[in-house]
């Protein structure tokens, strides 16, 4: 998938800094880039306190909050996801796994499982749950 390919390539060389890591969030909220918008998250958790003091977050939406938990979540527990005993989880385990996989560990997941990987990280999450 082309959009797929540029997405990675563009989160692969963008160099994300305090200056422009809320325009970064924007597009990648606004164009779907699920890699993107990842990347960017992970910014703002290694790089919180300069953060926290220069960035206003008063543009970006509602919405982001979830994946930026998802990425504090990540970052607090720096353990890859685990799939030893994904099967005896219940739904409500699952989807609080899935909810902190990151992005390309999704996307490999629903590869492997013949379904479509683009999409934001809720629509990646519903049809992993939907598949399962």
């Amino acid at each position: 998938n082309l959009k797929l390919e540029a997405e990675v390539q563009y989160a692969n060389n963008t160099d994300i800094t305090i200056d422009n890591v809320i325009d970064n969030l924007l597009y990648a909220d606004a164009m779907n880039c699920a890699l993107l918008k990842e990347s960017v998250m992970d910014f703002i958790v290694e790089n919180k306190e300069p953060v926290m003091h220069r960035v206003s977050f008063r543009d970006v939406p509602g919405d982001v909050c979830k994946d930026l938990l998802a990425a504090v979540s990540r970052h607090e527990e720096k353990d890859s996801c685990d799939d030893d005993d994904a099967d005896n989880e219940t739904d409500v385990e699952n989807m609080y796994r899935y909810s902190k996989m990151r992005i390309r560990d999704l996307r490999e997941k629903l590869n492997d499982m013949g379904l479509d990987i683009d999409g934001s990280r809720e629509a990646l999450i519903a049809s992993l749950k939907e598949h399962s």
